[in-house]
């Protein structure tokens, strides 16, 4: 494996172990990716923009503070490189930022990126399953084109992009419905407990026991489950008490 091969294997690798040991962590995982993107080709910076989803927000980030405003800019004005790409689904290959079409397409963008030294400009769509997600900037000096190597390598980088960003936001669901079902476990465990508890001690059923144990939380304007811990805990000797 040649040396180039070696770092291309490495920020893939990097990009793609990041959504699986942290799915929560999207903002990490998109400045990975505009990292990766501007270590990869030998880029002068590189913004990311991210619409989990596909709604709003839009996440955004860059390979340096200039940058990570920017693409945050960019997406309030709805207007650059980046967002054309991310909202048409197409690539926008070796822009020129100062020229005047560029310009004209795009008043407050075209300007900023200029001011803050860039020439070039090359914006893939990031796909996820059901559409576009989100887009990648390449930044370059202005005699530093992509070449077609580099471009098609590019295109690649942002297609296992796109799909390891829909997979973090897969996962990080998973993870948010798994704690929600054990959360919602947890508390069907404890008033069942709860309802035991006091059908013994006052010599009810176990509906009869539900009933007072829920009646006793609407009245007190108190969550079931909370109420529920407490009985079990013995915090709650009165309930139901005659």
């Amino acid at each position: 494996m040649t040396l180039r091969e070696q770092e291309v294997a490495a920020v893939f690798a990097e990009l793609t172990g990041g959504a699986a040991r942290d799915p929560l962590d999207t903002q990490a995982l998109l400045a990975t990716l505009a990292e990766g993107g501007r270590r990869l080709f030998h880029a002068r910076g590189a913004k990311v923009a991210y619409v989990p989803g596909g709604h709003s927000p839009v996440l955004t980030d860059g390979t340096d503070p200039s940058l990570g405003s920017l693409a945050a800019d960019a997406a309030r004005w709805e207007e650059g490189a980046g967002y054309d790409a991310r909202t048409t689904g197409c690539a926008l290959v070796d822009v020129d930022v100062a020229a005047r079409s560029a310009r004209l397409r795009w008043p407050r963008w075209s300007p900023r990126a200029t001011a803050l030294g860039f020439g070039r400009a090359t914006a893939l769509p990031l796909q996820g399953r059901s559409g576009q997600v989100g887009a990648l900037v390449l930044f370059t000096a202005p005699d530093k084109p992509l070449d077609e190597e580099a471009l098609a390598l590019v295109r690649l980088f942002a297609e296992v992009a796109g799909h390891t960003l829909t997979l973090q936001r897969e996962l990080s669901e998973t993870q948010v419905l798994a704690g929600q079902l054990e959360h919602a476990l947890s508390s069907r465990v404890v008033v069942e407990q709860a309802k035991g508890i006091l059908a013994a001690r006052h010599g009810l059923s176990l509906d009869e026991a539900f009933a007072g144990l829920r009646g006793y939380a609407r009245s007190h304007r108190r969550k079931l489950a909370d109420v529920a811990r407490e009985v079990t805990e013995g915090q709650l000797p009165e309930l139901l008490a005659q």
